[in-house]
């Protein structure tokens, strides 16, 4: 479960911004909260609002950039290869301030704090703490090509010497098998995960429907509840170009029902989206995964997109405390009915400086009867776009 999330020069983001997952003292919808010790609780869903270019993107991409350099694309560098590194551009000093990321985490009830500072060229800097009997440890520390450790000193100095000063010490060790750092380093592989707008892929549900069974019936009984006329999908080709075509029964007027197929890619806009999301979806519930997604209603119906969010407020189908972290813009979940107050942020970027603010919706203590889509869009709260002096 994440707890929080930091990050510093990076795209739109100059100084610090922080996300927090932490619950507040608010008593609504007290339902929906999860706990990963049975004492701290959580919120398992968090809204992000901001105009277009607010930087409310920057600040998710920022937290699938850290896994990516953990686990993903970048965790790999060639030797003396760049890094991914994006800092704030309207500074004198851009090419002197590194990019920092910090995150607070918990894997199997055990509490992670893990960061680390880059620049184009290097890793700066990198820690990791926790907290295995409740109270903080340091598992090791890094500054440059200085290293500290608390356990097998001398295996893990090895460790660090095969570790080039591009890469992270947290993917380098777990190659190595090293066990003080590999529950650290499973949390982002196997737990984080993300959905970006600028990219439909129909791996996930596809898994799914191929497996068969309970996997695929779970997905068929989501594309039906959301309505979309479809009972089957039926799969052919080959794995690397398939076609999808999904299955549509019809009564006639003698009430007879016959089925008609359609390509995918012959549904709307919204059913392709809502096929393309349903799987990953399931997979991040199942596994109890952070689900990072970008424009959360994108091309789909406002209601579908109200039914992905409730699936994981509702802790019958939540039941292995998933969470999910989103952009938007439908102010349509704007609703108290369906968001605590302390899981709706928003984005704002400064007019004069560029520089993107992250605040939380409870920052304005908003009463619990408040409308708060309508004080949205008058501006109370800020993040929203001004046209010639107006909305």
């Amino acid at each position: 479960m994440l707890l929080q999330f930091s990050v510093t020069n990076h795209r739109s983001i100059k100084e610090k911004a922080v996300i927090s997952m932490k619950a507040t003292a608010d008593k609504s919808l007290k339902e929906c909260l999860i706990s990963p010790d049975g004492k701290k609780e959580l919120v398992p869903v968090m809204a992000i609002y901001g105009a277009n270019a607010a930087g409310k993107s920057n600040m998710i991409q920022a937290l699938l950039l850290m896994r990516d350099m953990v686990c993903g694309e970048y965790a790999k560098p060639l030797k003396g290869a760049e890094l991914p590194w994006e800092p704030f551009a309207f500074t004198d000093d851009q090419d002197e301030r590194p990019t920092d990321f910090e995150i607070i985490y918990y894997y199997e009830g055990t509490k992670y704090a893990y960061g680390y500072s880059f620049n184009r060229d290097r890793i700066i800097s990198e820690y990791l703490y926790h907290w295995p009997n409740g109270r903080e440890a340091l598992v090791f520390s890094r500054n440059n090509d200085k290293y500290e450790f608390r356990e097998s000193i001398q295996e893990q100095l090895t460790l660090a010497g095969r570790t080039s000063e591009n890469r992270l010490y947290l993917t380098s060790s777990n190659e190595w098998n090293c066990p003080q750092t590999e529950k650290a380093y499973l949390w982002f592989q196997r737990y984080l995960r993300g959905l970006i707008a600028t990219g439909v892929s129909n791996n996930t549900t596809l898994d799914a429907i191929r497996k068969g069974g309970d996997n695929k019936n779970r997905v068929l009984e989501e594309m039906m509840f959301a309505d979309l006329g479809i009972c089957d999908v039926v799969l052919s080709g080959t794995k690397e170009k398939p076609t999808i075509a999904t299955v549509h029964q019809l009564e006639k007027a003698d009430g007879s029902k016959k089925q008609y197929s359609l390509l995918l890619g012959q549904e709307s806009m919204g059913t392709q989206r809502f096929f393309s999301r349903i799987g990953s979806w399931i997979e991040s519930l199942e596994a109890g995964a952070v689900l990072v997604v970008d424009e959360i209603e994108s091309s789909m119906h406002p209601l579908l997109t109200r039914h992905l969010i409730e699936m994981f407020q509702d802790q019958t189908i939540n039941d292995k405390h998933a969470q999910l972290i989103f952009t938007t813009h439908d102010t349509g979940l704007l609703d108290l009915k369906l968001l605590r107050r302390d899981q709706i942020w928003f984005a704002e970027k400064n007019e004069k400086t560029m520089e993107t603010d992250i605040y939380a919706l409870t920052e304005f203590s908003p009463r619990k009867e408040e409308n708060i889509a309508r004080g949205y869009l008058q501006g109370r709260y800020g993040a929203i776009p001004f046209v010639g002096g107006g909305i």
